[in-house]
């Protein structure tokens, strides 16, 4: 077969000529094909990022350059009650806290100057239930990504945390029994106001009087109860604008800024006054204060100089009403002991006499003579710790009674050492529970070891004891309390001092007894 049939048949072949058409056909679906995978893949992307965004912790807004809020994901209604509707289309300011509101406006406006700046920094966002929450919120400048075309925030909430910082900050400065400010602020203040706009600054210093005593006398629950009744009483009586604060265990600063000195002086009386209609809870002890002040009038005083003075002034105060404050404490002590221990001002006098006739038949001198008086009277002071159901229990002590009931020389001891007019007899105190045989208590001390005002004490008050009557028994007879002091003569008491005191008890009841006598032959 020739070429030119060949081609002549291949023309008029039909399959054949379908051959570019359906060429053209498979060239299109790949194409088609081709977009198809693009579009599913734009699809699928937008789809994940969807999904991220949506399921991501931090909540992503963006804010046009004008404020308002273009998009924000959908999880901003878990944090803040939002749904994203209702900030969309609307300005990105109005859910900022007023407060916050001026440094975000300032903060956004630097964003926008520079292509793609960035910026973190926490302010506080409005709730739907109007509340606000901390956020900390990093800022991107993405006005020009055709995607963006904005600020794109990321926020996540901070409420929890700013709380803890600000417990934080707030416990650093401030004394946590009395809420006042602490010794580290009062410092920092100081410095803060020392300027020629603050003058003229006046400065109180102030300190607890008797503090120790009542600590050692009623627990340091009423110490504490004092220190917090102060601390109302410097509030009650400054301004608000005024720097209170507790610098030491009993001491007390306050910085008063435009305050001259006159009305530092009345506020100091103010203090005063407002103790003394103050009573200590569950006593009948009121709070005390020693105050002084100083003023600073000019820039050029120091005012570690103004504070000195302050505390020399407060110092001479102190010497002059520390006494009388003391004497009230201690007043107060001794009524409620008689209260307490239901011993009587009676058995007080007793003893006083009792020892005091002792004394004189042991050639004592003035000053031994007054302390021993004053022993009679405060030796039980120690019972002021215990419990009155201990106290006046009528049977038996249990052992942890018992222990209970012998702390009270240790404590008494204490609160003699804690004022100047009981420390010289803080350590009779501490030891007229001792024995001759070493078999007292707290230490134990034989003999001679023993001070002899508190074995002149260890008699009398034994002999009163048991020849009067009790709570928890009856009195003896005279004579059957005799043979028991008699009995314990050179085991609980001091055989030499005992037989003395015997000598003068029978000595009295032998006068008693002839002037009795006198009296019925005269009838």
């Amino acid at each position: 077969m020739s070429r030119s049939h060949f081609k002549r048949n291949k023309r008029k072949n039909p399959i054949l000529q379908l051959v570019p058409a359906l060429k053209n056909v498979a060239e299109a679906t790949k194409e088609q094909e081709v977009l198809w995978k693009t579009q599913l893949s734009l699809i699928e992307s937008e789809a994940k990022h969807k999904a991220i965004l949506a399921n991501i912790s931090n909540v992503v807004s963006i804010i046009d350059q004008s404020g308002v809020v273009i998009y924000t994901t959908p999880n901003i209604t878990k944090w803040f009650g939002w749904q994203p509707m209702d900030l969309v289309g609307t300005s990105g300011w109005e859910k900022i806290h007023p407060d916050d509101l001026c440094e975000y406006k300032r903060e956004f406006k630097n964003l926008l100057e520079k292509d793609g700046l960035e910026t973190t920094r926490d302010y506080r966002i409005k709730c739907k239930d109007s509340t606000y929450k901390y956020v900390k919120a990093s800022a991107t400048n993405l006005v020009r990504d055709p995607q963006i075309k904005g600020v794109l925030i990321s926020y996540h909430e901070i409420t929890d945390m700013k709380n803890r910082e600000k417990e934080i900050l707030y416990l650093s400065y401030h004394d946590y029994l009395t809420d006042l400010y602490n010794r580290a602020y009062f410092e920092m203040e100081k410095k803060r106001l020392d300027t020629v706009r603050q003058l003229p600054i006046s400065v109180i210093m102030g300190d607890i009087n008797g503090l120790k005593l009542i600590n050692d006398g009623f627990g340091h629950i009423k110490g504490d109860e004092l220190l917090i009744d102060i601390a109302k009483i410097l509030k009650n009586c400054c301004r608000e604008e005024d720097i209170i604060a507790r610098i030491g265990g009993d001491e007390f600063g306050i910085l008063l800024p435009r305050t001259n000195s006159h009305l530092a002086q009345l506020i100091c009386n103010r203090i005063s006054d407002d103790c003394k209609r103050y009573t200590l809870s569950g006593t009948q002890i009121y709070p005390s204060i020693s105050l002084g002040h100083a003023t600073k009038n000019a820039e050029n005083e120091a005012m570690k100089d103004i504070l000195m003075i302050a505390e020399e002034c407060m110092s001479r105060q102190k010497l002059l009403e520390s006494k009388s404050a003391h004497s009230s404490i201690i007043a107060s002590i001794k009524a409620i002991m008689f209260e307490k221990s239901q011993e009587t001002e009676e058995h007080t006098e007793r003893l006083i006499q009792l020892s005091k006739s002792l004394g004189l038949a042991m050639s004592l001198n003035d000053d031994q003579l007054h302390e021993l008086e004053l022993l009679c009277t405060l030796h039980d002071i120690g019972k002021m710790s215990i419990d009155a159901n201990i106290l006046s229990k009528h049977g038996k002590l249990s052992y942890e009674e018992w222990n209970e009931m012998r702390k009270h020389p240790v404590v008494g001891f204490r609160i003699a050492q804690a004022t100047s007019e009981l420390i010289p007899i803080a350590k009779y105190i501490l030891c007229h529970h001792e024995r001759w045989d070493g078999k007292g208590y707290p230490q134990g001390l034989i003999g001679e070891k023993i001070p002899i005002l508190s074995r002149i004490l260890a008699i009398v008050d034994s002999f009163d004891a048991m020849s009067n009557d009790r709570s928890y028994r009856s009195a003896m007879t005279k004579e059957e309390a005799i043979e028991e002091i008699r009995r314990n003569s050179g085991t609980q008491f001091d055989p030499d001092i005992t037989q003395l005191f015997l000598n003068i008890i029978l000595q009295e009841m032998t006068s008693t007894i002839s002037l009795e006598k006198k009296h019925h032959f005269i009838s």
